[in-house]
């Protein structure tokens, strides 16, 4: 049984609540259970307001850009309770392997044009030894065009062998910078295609992935003590209003 869908790096900010009430239909409309706003750190509070409970599964992360592999432990520990999940921006491979050997990491992104694609198999290792997870954004497919693209199609492949040697967990997404990038999961599935992904990884890298890093970032931010948790209060669809 295929759990629910997630794109959960999208780059794009709805600017206000109507924006936001656009998103929330299009990514339902295109079968998602839920999908992750990025908020990029050091950039101020987001401009909308979270809806009420919609039962669509809207979660909140922080994106990490930090050049200093000195200075990335510092930025995480500051961002890390502020989200339900962190994901950082690589870059040299000494930030890359910083970054996977630090705590409440929960994904890493790679950017393309670097050395080697950006991934070796330290860090890989590292990355798959701590259950940091590698974004695949397939964003750039649409985006890009001629040599452009078929070098981001020779980068991802080169991650994606990397990611499988040594079951490095993957997280496939849109990476929309706009509304107008969000696609659904039957065309991320293949995009994927197009460097060696896999329908089944593809499938995996949208549900069981993401739903394992927001499950565990819950139950790490709901513990209080041995024998007491924080429980969240569901509101049921003829209740809600009530709530609004």
């Amino acid at each position: 049984m295929v759990e629910g869908y997630y794109d959960l790096c999208i780059r794009y900010v709805p600017e206000d609540d109507p924006a936001m009430e656009r998103f929330l239909s299009l990514t339902k409309h295109f079968g998602f259970t839920g999908a992750g706003i990025m908020e990029v750190s050091n950039k101020g509070p987001l401009p909308y307001t979270s809806p009420c409970n919609t039962f669509f599964d809207l979660v909140h992360g922080i994106e990490i850009h930090e050049e200093n592999p000195s200075k990335l432990h510092s930025q995480i520990s500051r961002y890390a309770r502020k989200a339900n999940f962190v994901i950082v921006q690589g870059g040299s491979d000494k930030l890359n392997r910083s970054a996977v050997e630090t705590s409440n990491v929960d994904i890493l992104s790679l950017p393309f044009g670097i050395k080697d694609s950006g991934l070796d198999h330290v860090i890989a290792k590292s990355a798959a030894d701590r259950g940091i997870a590698l974004e695949f954004d397939v964003g750039s497919l649409i985006r890009y065009r001629g040599g452009k693209r078929v070098h981001a199609l020779s980068e991802l492949e080169q991650r994606l062998m990397l990611a499988r040697k040594f079951k490095v967990h993957m997280v496939l997404t849109s990476g929309a910078r706009s509304i107008y990038d969000i696609r659904g999961p039957r065309e991320l599935i293949a995009l994927a295609s197009l460097f060696g992904m896999s329908k089944e990884e593809a499938i995996e890298a949208m549900t069981l992935t993401p739903t394992a890093i927001l499950k565990t970032k819950r139950k790490a931010s709901s513990y209080i003590m041995d024998g007491v948790e924080l429980m969240e209060e569901q509101v049921y669809p003829e209740k809600q209003e009530d709530f609004c």
